[in-house]
C-alpha cells in the first residue's frame, strides 16, 4: 500500500503596498477556495512583521510590503470553509509572541476551526523584526525557547508557574480551551541543529525549511528522531515540509520561468539579512538538489515522491513565487489538483472479505 501525502497551499505572500487591501484579501480567498476544490487538505497562512530598509533605494527608504496577518484570516477561511481542510500558521515568527497570549489566540482559533488547527512556529530571522520587539540578536533563541516551554505548559495544567528569564507567569491558567486536547498540534520549524533539537524536545513535527537542500535535510530529520529518542518522545506521526512550486503544461515553461523568480527571491531576501546564498544560477541548484519543485506534472509528482520516499513527508506545504498574478497561481492550484495531488491519496484499507 502506498504511502498518502497531504498537499497544503500558502494563500498569502508578499504584496506591493499601494494594492489595494480588498483586492488582496479577496485574492486569498479565492485561492483558498480553488485549493480545497482542487484536492488540498490544508490551508496555511505565512507571518511576517517589519521588513527594514531596502538596500536597492535611497538611504533610509522602508522596505515596504502588504501582508495579512495569519490568525485573523484563518479565522476568516474557517468560518467560510469549515471543516472541509485543516488550516495551520506556516510559519508563525517569534519576536512579538508572548505565551499567554498566544495560547489564548490558538485555543480559540482552533474552535473557530472547528478542532482542525496546526499551529506551526519557528524563531524567525529577519534582524528588523527583532529590533522591532526590541528582542536581542543574542537572546533569541532562549527566549523562543521559553516561548516554547511556558506555551506547553499552558495546555498541559491547569495552574502555571514559569520563571524564566524572558517571561514570567505566576499561577496562570487559560480562559480559552482548544477541540483538540491537550493543545492542537505543535509544528516548529528549524533551519540549525540547535533549532532542530529545540524542536524534538518542545515541538510535535519538525518544519522542514522550504530552502534548505535534502541532504541537509537527511541529516536533520536523523538527529531530530535521535534526539526525540534521548528525550522520551515519541515517533512522530506527521513529517511536514514546505516547498516553492512552480509547474507548467511543459517542462520548457516551467524552467524558463523558475530564473527570474528565484533571483528575484533569494536577491531580495538576501537584502534583509538571509542566510542562504543567491546568484544567476540559483534555479539551477534549486532544481538539482530538491529545495524547489519544479517542472511540468509528471516531474513535479517525481520531485514530491522523492521527498516522501527518502524524508518520510506526509504533508507539502506549497509556496507559490510572489508577483506571479492571480491567474498563474489559480492555474498552478488547478495542474497540482487535477496531475499531482490524485498520485498520492492514500491506497483504501483492506476490507477483509
Amino acid at each position: 500500500m502506498s504511502r498518502g501525502v497531504s498537499f497544503g497551499l500558502i494563500v498569502n505572500g508578499d504584496e506591493p503596498p499601494d494594492r489595494d487591501p480588498l483586492e488582496i484579501v479577496d485574492a486569498e480567498i479565492e485561492g483558498a477556495i480553488a485549493a480545497r476544490d482542487a484536492g488540498f487538505g490544508s490551508i496555511s497562512v505565512a507571518h511576517r512583521y517589519s521588513y527594514g530598509p531596502d538596500a536597492d533605494g535611497p538611504a533610509g527608504k522602508a522596505l515596504t510590503t502588504w501582508r495579512t496577518q495569519p490568525f485573523a484570516m484563518l479565522a476568516h477561511l474557517a468560518a467560510l470553509l469549515r471543516d472541509t481542510v485543516h488550516y495551520q500558521t506556516s510559519v508563525l515568527v517569534s519576536p512579538g509572541q508572548h505565551p499567554v497570549q498566544l495560547a489564548e489566540d490558538v485555543a480559540t482559533l482552533d474552535a473557530l476551526c472547528r478542532g482542525r488547527l496546526r499551529l506551526g512556529i519557528a524563531l524567525g530571522w529577519m534582524p528588523y523584526e527583532f529590533q522591532a520587539f526590541g528582542v536581542a540578536a543574542g537572546e533569541r533563541g532562549e527566549r523562543f525557547t521559553e516561548l516554547l516551554r511556558a506555551y506547553r505548559m499552558l495546555f498541559e495544567a491547569d495552574q502555571v508557574n514559569f520563571d524564566g528569564r524572558h517571561f514570567q507567569l505566576a499561577d496562570a491558567h487559560l480562559v480559552a480551551r482548544p477541540v483538540q486536547r491537550p493543545m492542537p498540534p505543535l509544528w516548529v520549524g528549524a533551519s540549525s541543529p540547535p533549532a532542530v533539537r529545540r524542536a524534538a524536545e518542545l515541538g510535535d513535527a519538525l518544519i522542514m525549511s522550504a530552502h534548505m537542500d535534502l541532504a541537509t535535510l537527511k541529516g536533520q530529520r536523523e538527529q531530530f528522531a535521535e534526539l526525540r529518542a534521548k528525550v522520551g518522545r515519541p515517533p512522530v506521526t506527521q513529517v511536514p515540509i514546505s516547498r516553492l512550486v512552480v509547474i507548467a503544461d511543459d517542462r520548457e515553461t516551467a524552467l524558463r520561468e523558475v530564473r527570474p523568480l528565484a533571483e528575484q527571491w533569494y536577491k531580495r531576501r538576501g537584502e534583509v539579512g538571509w542566510f542562504v546564498t543567491n546568484g544567476p544560477d540559483a534555479d539551477i541548484k534549486l532544481i538539482g538538489d530538491g529545495r524547489w519543485i519544479v517542472g511540468d506534472p509528471d516531474d513535479c509528482a517525481a520531485q514530491v515522491r522523492q521527498l516522501r520516499d527518502e524524508l518520510g513527508v506526509t504533508d507539502v506545504i506549497c509556496t507559490l513565487p510572489p508577483h506571479i498574478g492571480q491567474k498563474r497561481r489559480l492555474q498552478t492550484v488547478e495542474l497540482l489538483g487535477r496531475h499531482v495531488i490524485p498520485e498520492f491519496r492514500s491506497d483504501p484499507e483492506p476490507s477483509g472479505e
